[in-house]
């Protein structure tokens, strides 16, 4: 996934937000995903803003830890999207 990640990205989990370079927040959620175990993603909603051409996704990730809503917002950097932030709520 961090492959899709811009040069910095803003993770939150539960109320707690940090701005993390591409590699730290690759390995924050490797962390987080070995404590959790991730089961399934469902993606509910998504959609993109006509302001300025970014795109969020809104689903549920269920875990060995229970079900987080999760919320992705990508910003659009010439041709491709990227990850700008992951929101993470139990």
């Amino acid at each position: 996934m961090s492959v899709y990640f811009d040069n910095s990205i803003d993770l939150t989990f539960s109320d707690e937000t940090n701005t993390y370079s591409k590699k730290q927040a690759e390995i924050i959620l490797q962390k987080f995903f070995s404590k959790v175990e991730p089961k399934s993603f469902n993606s509910r909603r998504s959609g993109e803003s006509k302001y300025n051409n970014s795109k969020f996704s809104i689903g549920f990730l269920s875990t060995s830890n229970g079900e987080y809503k999760v919320y992705i917002f990508f910003i659009q950097k010439g041709k491709n999207y990227y990850i700008k932030e992951m929101r993470f709520e139990k």
